[in-house]
């Protein structure tokens, strides 16, 4: 004798809740504001450039010994890498270009200082290329609104 079971599976709704790093306009203008500050920055530097000095990252040297300044750096930048890796990860669209943006200039500014004359230049123009796209990114964002198209509107409910 077979027993037969039907199985009514209810509509699931596919879309995931993503992670939303801007979620108001008041923060996508937040965004745009220091990210233009950064870019405009780093095109100054690329265009014209200056001699580079190696700085740490958190310059503690008068609060700390040099060990311990060279340990809390490497433990700061070891934490930036992996946020810089992961965070692009997880968001999507035009937020993945704005944090890969400042996530390159982030990663590659303390390398700056460490490499030859002529590859610091190469790096700068890198940093500079990037905040400009997260620049142009940021500015997108505030201008469609910081969760268009990811979420239904407010009030209502997905099918």
């Amino acid at each position: 004798m077979e027993l037969r079971h039907d199985i009514i599976l209810p509509k699931v709704d596919q879309r995931q809740e993503t992670p939303r790093l801007i979620g108001s306009r008041f923060t996508a203008a937040i965004g745009v504001v220091l990210t233009g500050y950064v870019a405009g920055l780093t095109l100054r530097s690329a265009f014209w450039q200056s001699p580079h000095h190696f700085h740490w990252l958190l310059p503690l040297g008068a609060l700390l010994s040099a060990r311990a300044t060279l340990a809390v750096n490497v433990t700061f930048y070891a934490l930036l890498l992996f946020l810089c890796v992961v965070s692009p990860l997880v968001l999507k669209g035009k937020e993945r270009v704005l944090v890969a943006g400042w996530a390159s200039a982030a990663i590659l500014g303390p390398i700056q200082g460490i490499v030859s004359a002529s590859l610091a230049a190469v790096i700068q123009d890198v940093k500079a290329v990037s905040m400009t796209a997260a620049f142009f990114a940021a500015v997108a964002i505030l201008l469609e609104g910081p969760a268009s198209g990811d979420a239904p509107p407010e009030g209502t409910i997905p099918e």
